[in-house]
């Protein structure tokens, strides 16, 4: 009578697909940690440096954070009227945003003003789909000095300056993936000065990000 062996690494190599398909294609548990935060203004001027309207850093758990303040006025630096930002993070998603309406900024000379600025950040993972990120801004009646400007929508778009230059609608982002694990984050600016080694004032800015990570073995 012929008989078969069968070898331990061969038998799993054949039962391992298996409970993997009984479980839905994967066993992996990841842990996931959550960040977000929005702020209406940073501002870095002259000896100058202060944070404006902050939400604070959303807990790596998650859950939900905001702040309103009727306006500011910081003479000789911006003018603010009312700053409105939350974050809330959850179900492998992390969501911020930032509102700032009558903004004048005088920093260092330059003179920009617009009637309403915002910016929202949108970051996604562990889902079961692949991590991926989403925001922008929006902005009315920017005028710089003097000048009208076309807001085009586009990540970036810069206006050089006779000393620096102003950014609109600055998005940084970074996105990993991999087998039960993954990352995503973004920041969106609406407005961005930078006047190197004088002034850096950040006008609505949201950050969202999350992170997956596979549990210790």
């Amino acid at each position: 009578m012929l008989r078969h062996v069968i070898s331990s690494k061969a038998l799993m190599a054949v039962l391992l697909p298996a409970s993997l398909a009984a479980s839905g294609g994967s066993s992996c548990r990841p842990m996931t940690t959550y960040t977000g935060e929005a702020f209406g203004a940073s501002v870095n001027v002259l000896g100058i440096k202060t944070t404006i309207s902050d939400t604070g850093t959303l807990p790596g758990n998650g859950g939900s954070l905001s702040t309103q303040l009727a306006g500011i006025d910081l003479p000789g630096v911006l003018k603010l009227g009312l700053l409105t930002e939350s974050t809330t993070g959850g179900s492998g998603r992390t969501s911020s945003q930032s509102s700032v309406a009558n903004v004048t900024v005088t920093a260092v000379g330059i003179g920009v003003t617009a009637s309403v600025l915002t910016s929202n950040a949108f970051a996604q993972a562990c889902g079961g789909g692949s991590p991926s990120v989403a925001g922008g801004s929006n902005i009315a009646d920017l005028v710089v000095n003097g000048h009208s400007i076309i807001v085009t929508g586009a990540p970036n778009q810069t206006v050089p300056l006779l000393i620096g230059s102003l950014i609109i609608n600055e998005q940084i982002s970074t996105v990993t993936s991999s087998f039960c694990g993954g990352s995503a984050n973004i920041t969106v600016n609406a407005l961005h000065l930078k006047v190197a080694g004088v002034a850096d004032v950040v006008i609505s800015s949201s950050q969202s990000g999350v992170s997956c990570v596979p549990p210790p073995m």
